[in-house]
């Protein structure tokens, strides 16, 4: 391993400029409290966030009425980070041993933010064998990954130096099927508030997938108004 990138491992948080205030922190929970509060399975109690960072996703799971949610971070500058806001439902680990530690059907819900891309295919493979064996019936995996369908994706992609791959739906929906999961679905994150100037950028966008939809079908001769446009996507997978 090089130096480099264990340096990154070790203090991502500060390397890629992660470091975040408290009024920063308390929005990205706002938004990930609206992004993830239509997708959850119907009973929600026992959840695990992988990579989960400073833990924001942990609290907005812990809001959102999941009282056993818990997160595990490879990073232990993100760690720290953690720590330092007061959440310390997040522990330092590997997430697939974290996995592999669990029984079998032990989970409700399992989410994974911004890190399947981070990993090679073959342990993306691994990952979702374990999520598929913790999951109980009707629990879920909810992702969220930089969207190579997107002509904005440049930005994240490229913008983090461990990234190894760039997912499209289909692509997760190999490991999907593999694993014997359900797809539910793909879908856009743009990450606006409610709020006026919020309600405006959702306006806008809308005009702008459209001109973008439009552009695929001419391209390929299939209908792309299905298809997520923005340079994220969260993804939802269900256990039968």
């Amino acid at each position: 391993m090089s130096y480099l990138f264990a340096h990154l491992q070790s203090d991502y948080a500060t390397l890629q400029a992660k470091q975040k205030s408290a009024a920063t922190r308390v929005a990205s929970i706002g938004r990930l409290h609206r992004l993830l509060a239509p997708h959850l399975p119907v009973s929600c109690q026992r959840a695990l966030d992988l990579g989960a960072g400073q833990g924001e996703l942990v609290e907005a799971l812990q809001r959102l009425g999941c009282a056993e949610a818990t997160g595990v971070e490879l990073s232990i500058s993100q760690v720290h980070q953690a720590e330092a806001h007061g959440c310390t439902a997040v522990s330092q680990g590997d997430a697939l041993a974290a996995l592999q530690s669990l029984p079998d059907a032990s989970l409700d819900l399992i989410t994974c933010f911004d890190v399947f891309e981070h990993l090679p295919h073959e342990l993306c493979a691994c990952w979702f064998d374990q999520i598929s064996r913790v999951l109980r019936d009707g629990g879920r995996l909810i992702g969220h990954v930089p969207n190579g369908l997107s002509p904005f994706v440049g930005a994240v992609y490229w913008g983090d130096l461990t990234h190894l791959w760039c997912p499209v739906p289909e692509s997760i929906q190999v490991f999907c099927r593999a694993s014997e999961l359900r797809w539910i679905g793909a879908y856009e994150n743009i990450g606006a508030s409610p709020a006026i100037k919020g309600q405006l950028r959702n306006l806008a966008w809308r005009v702008v997938r459209t001109a973008l939809a439009a552009a695929s079908t001419v391209e390929i001769g299939r209908n792309g108004c299905g298809e997520p446009w923005s340079r994220t996507f969260l993804f939802v997978i269900e256990k039968p």
